[in-house]
């Protein structure tokens, strides 16, 4: 439920920041959907048009640094902190993600910022391993907080550990991506399926470090047994995030 709550939440604000950077640059009919943003264009110059582009990823990796710093200074390990950290590894994905598209999907919002800046080719792939190279080391250095997640004696334990990797990573996943493509739909694009079925994978690229790293017990969740059984904030959080996500596909209008 935090894994999907978490997926919705940061697309929300990912298009959010299309959003509101088109209404700032006085873009006309501007509507918030769930997994888009319809506007006109027409009176908008190339650079306002970069601009509402680059506001999505950016959007997204503000979300990213902004949550990895509350999961820093925060003390408990419970559900609101895994909630935090799958906010900030989604906002990390998501803007990593659409870099490594970038030479494939024009009209996706970094592939568009290329294109009309009249990037070549090469320079495309090279942002695009840029992304591959930030992704791998955002999943790296977020590792350590999902392994603070569990008890001392799971910590201790390399294959006790998998599992509790597996219950917190793998699981939701596939779980996961079943959910969020469903409630991606309508969607406008193909690429707005394809962001849902494939960025929650790259989680698993700090997958080594999660189940093989060695980590300090001193950070080890000392209330394990409170936050693995279902609370009523969860279940609130996860029909409130559907529920907006649902509104979004009738559109907010401006």
């Amino acid at each position: 439920m935090l894994f999907i709550a978490a997926t919705l939440w940061q697309q929300t604000i990912h298009e959010s920041g299309h959003f509101i950077a088109a209404l700032l640059l006085h873009s006309q009919d501007v509507t918030l959907y769930h997994n888009y943003v319809a506007h006109d264009m027409s009176s908008l110059d190339m650079t306002s048009r970069i601009i509402i582009a680059a506001a999505g990823p950016l959007s997204s990796l503000l979300v990213g640094i902004v949550f990895q710093f509350i999961c820093s200074r925060f003390d408990k390990r419970n559900s609101r902190f895994l909630f935090l950290l799958y906010m900030s590894a989604f906002g990390y994905i998501n803007f990593g993600g659409y870099l490594l598209i970038s030479p494939i999907f024009t009209g996706g919002d970094t592939g568009f910022i290329f294109q009309q800046l009249g990037f070549p080719l090469w320079l495309s792939i090279l942002f695009a391993l840029g992304g591959v190279v930030f992704l791998f080391y955002s999943m790296k250095m977020l590792s350590h907080f999902f392994v603070e997640m569990a008890s001392v004696d799971i910590l201790n334990d390399v294959k006790n550990r998998k599992q509790f990797i597996d219950a917190l990573i793998q699981y939701p996943i596939y779980l996961g991506i079943a959910a969020t493509v469903l409630l991606n739909l309508p969607a406008p694009v193909f690429l707005s399926l394809l962001y849902p079925i494939c960025s929650p994978f790259t989680l698993f690229w700090g997958y080594g470090y999660l189940t093989n790293g060695q980590y300090s017990i001193a950070n080890a969740n000392k209330a394990f047994d409170q936050w693995t059984k279902i609370q009523p904030g969860v279940v609130i959080l996860f029909i409130l995030s559907i529920l907006v996500n649902r509104l979004l596909v009738f559109g907010l209008h401006f």
